[in-house]
Order: structure tokens, then sequence, then C-alpha cells
């Protein structure tokens, strides 16, 4: 009974967190048009933003000794956000237009293999997290330079009182994303001590759809909408912001993974995911159903791999 009470209390918690995440979204969103950023700042501030899920509960899982859940949440969320999301995404709304320039998309891709190369020693020391940030910060800077000279697009300014409502709405958001953060750690404590599976697992499986909810609403909102327009760079920008926060944890403290056979599936099916996205991307300049199929199909297995594991 305790047992299904406190995963009653998990699934509760990750939808109030998804929740609370779409309404900082929803709100940041709304600040970056009113305050006239950049169309491109703009997505990488919603990729940020949309990873502050990841961000608050890797720190207290860092905190808490259990920072290799965080490794699974996170490289376990790029399969999420590339298989999942946009696999469905390119379902419902039928095409998705790219510019097909490999020169934008293979610094991001590269960004997150080598996240993943740098853990097969069997974790993430400071130099590896230094390396980590560096690099994310280098692509921010690339990806500036190419697109500065696409030209921007801004937006009038509105009422002041909608602003400061905005900034402290956003403000309310995050704080509450902080504190189910710390609750949906500690729950997940007393799962550790019940269930048999390893914190590698858990958050490859539960942690990276519950911290990916916000991206998984705007899929769900496109589809209601009937829209066929979906911010690939915000899901992109959500993708490779995860490395970011993978090399702050590494930073902030070690992080020791067991190198086993959940870590060889996480590392084919991400290489595969990427690699399948990377040629879909480049191929005919748009993605359409049938590589949103494939990309769909490609989660679903490594779901099916992973549940196949706990029950052998």
């Amino acid at each position: 009974m305790e047992l299904a009470l406190n995963l009653f209390f998990l699934l509760v918690l990750f939808v109030i967190l998804g929740i609370s995440a779409e309404f900082v979204v929803r709100n940041i969103k709304y600040l970056a048009k009113v305050l006239k950023i950049r169309l491109f700042a703009f997505g990488i501030l919603l990729g940020i933003i949309t990873t502050l899920p990841e961000l608050s509960v890797g720190i207290n899982a860092t905190l808490n000794g259990i920072a290799s859940l965080s490794v699974g949440n996170l490289l376990g969320g790029v399969i999420v956000i590339l298989g999942l999301v946009l696999g469905s995404s390119l379902l419902l709304n039928r095409k998705i237009i790219t510019d097909g320039n490999l020169k934008i998309i293979i610094p991001q891709v590269a960004i997150i293999f080598l996240a993943l190369l740098l853990g097969i020693n069997g974790g993430y020391g400071l130099i590896d997290g230094l390396i980590m940030v560096g690099l994310y910060f280098g692509l921010i800077f690339y990806l500036y330079q190419i697109n500065r000279s696409y030209g921007s697009e801004s937006f009038a300014l509105l009422e002041k009182n909608k602003i400061i409502k905005a900034v402290f709405f956003s403000f309310v958001g995050v704080v509450a994303i902080l504190l189910l953060s710390n609750w949906i750690v500690k729950i997940t404590l007393g799962l550790l001590q019940d269930w048999q599976i390893s914190k590698l697992l858990l958050g490859l499986l539960i942690f990276s759809i519950g911290t990916n909810l916000p991206e998984i609403s705007i899929a769900i909102t496109s589809w209601r909408k009937k829209s066929s327009e979906l911010s690939l760079s915000h899901l992109l920008s959500s993708a490779f912001t995860n490395v970011l926060i993978l090399g702050i944890l590494a930073a902030i403290r070690p992080i020791n993974i067991v190198i086993g056979p959940a870590f060889y599936i996480l590392s084919i099916f991400l290489v595969a995911v990427l690699l399948l996205f990377l040629f879909f991307y480049h191929s005919g300049k748009k993605m359409d159903r049938v590589e949103g199929a494939i990309l769909l199909t490609c989660y679903i297995l490594f779901l099916l791999v992973n549940f196949w594991m706990i029950v052998d």
C-alpha cells in the first residue's frame, strides 16, 4: 500500500512539475517577445527554461548522493526529445521544414555524442564537467555567429503591468519547480529501497519522461491546434542544454556510473537516434510522418529493451 501511494504521489508531482515548467515557459516567452529579444536568442532561452526540471532534479539528486540518476535522466532525455517528442510531433503535424544545413546541425549533435563519450570510463569528474560547460558556451557562440546574419525580428512593447506580472509568475514558477524536484528526489529515494533497479535505469525510464513534460506538452498543443509548425530549434536547444546541466553537476560533485547493460543500451539507442535525426534533417530539407514513425519506433524499442532488462 505504501509503495502504491509513493508511486501515485510521484506521478502527481511529475504532472505538477510539467505544469509549473509550462507556466514558466509561457511567461518567459511573453517577456522575450515584448522585450524584443532576437528570435535566435529566444529559441536558446526557451530551450534553457524547459530544462529547468532536469537542472533542479539533477542538483537535488547530486546533493542526495544519487547523481547517476541524473545521467540517465539527461542522456535518456535526449532520446525522449528526439524520439518521443519529435517523432510523435511529426506523426501528428505531418511535416516540419528544415534548412538542411549541416554546419548548424552537426555541432549540436556532436556535443551530445561527446557527453556520452566522456562517461565511457565510468563517470564524470571536474575536468569532464568543465569541458562540457565550455563546449556548450562555445556552441552558443558558434550558433550566434552563424545566425546573426539572418536578421532579427522584434515585437512591440506592451503594457508595463503585464510585464511585471510575467516576471512575478516566472519567479513563482521557478520556485515551484525547485521545491517539486526536491520532493520527487526524496520519494524516489524511498522507491530505490523497495525496488532493485539501478539509479541509471530509473533515470532512463521515469525521470527522462517526467522532466521533459514541457516538451511533450508543446507537441500535444501543436496537435490540438492543428498546426504544422514546431520549434525544432527549441527541441534541439533542450537536447544539447542537457549537456550543460550534466557538466554543471559533474563540476559540483564527481558522478560515478556503472558501465553495464543499462549504459550500453543507452549508448546504442542514443547514437542511433542522433544519426537518424542527422540524416532526416539533411535529406530533402524536411522531416515527415515516415521519419517521425522511425524516430518514435526507435524510442519504443528503447523502452521495450529496458523493460525486458527489468523483468529478466
